[in-house]
């Protein structure tokens, strides 16, 4: 397996990796305020049947976002994609967030995402970044549990991020 940096007619085989991935377990938000305290707090729970995930952005705005990332490489083996990784640098704050983490579902759970990340955490510390965030969505429980298993702690969540107005878990790993 070979990455490297994506290339125009790259594209069109990234948009055709099978996205979607199935779970039983999302995470669920509780929020309590009061006039001296606010909390949030999350709660791994079981869902009553198994749920297929399905993207939440369009080919077209997946397309359009990919072409403003500050890095996007991707996964290869005889010429075939088997995965990406897209990241936006955020240099003011000496940190990098990645946007895209994708491995096509047939070839899930052999490495590739874990040798995506190592080559952009190598990258970033060559631009002087210092921790690396990535977002979750509170269904995604195999992304959860892969940023989890690599070092990234949870660090915040913003409500109404997703279309759907789905929470987003941000996760956060320090790599300086």
């Amino acid at each position: 397996m070979r990455i490297r940096s994506a290339r125009n007619d790259d594209w069109k085989a990234c948009l055709e990796l099978d996205l979607s991935y199935e779970t039983e377990i999302a995470w669920q938000m509780e929020e309590t305020r009061n006039e001296k305290e606010w909390s949030a707090r999350f709660s791994r729970v079981r869902l009553p049947r198994i749920q297929t995930i399905s993207p939440v952005f369009s080919p077209e705005d997946r397309l359009l976002a990919w072409q403003r990332r500050d890095g996007f490489w991707v996964a290869t083996e005889r010429s075939k994609i088997l995965g990406y990784l897209g990241l936006i640098l955020e240099i003011e704050h000496r940190q990098a967030r990645i946007a895209d983490l994708v491995v096509g579902a047939e070839y899930r759970r052999q490495g590739i995402g874990e040798r995506l990340l190592q080559h952009a955490t190598t990258w970033c510390q060559r631009q002087n970044v210092e921790q690396l965030l990535i977002e979750c969505q509170l269904k995604a429980q195999p992304a959860i549990g892969f940023v989890q298993k690599h070092g990234f702690a949870v660090c915040g969540f913003q409500d109404a991020y997703w279309p759907g107005q789905e929470v987003a878990l941000f996760f956060r790993k320090r790599i300086r």
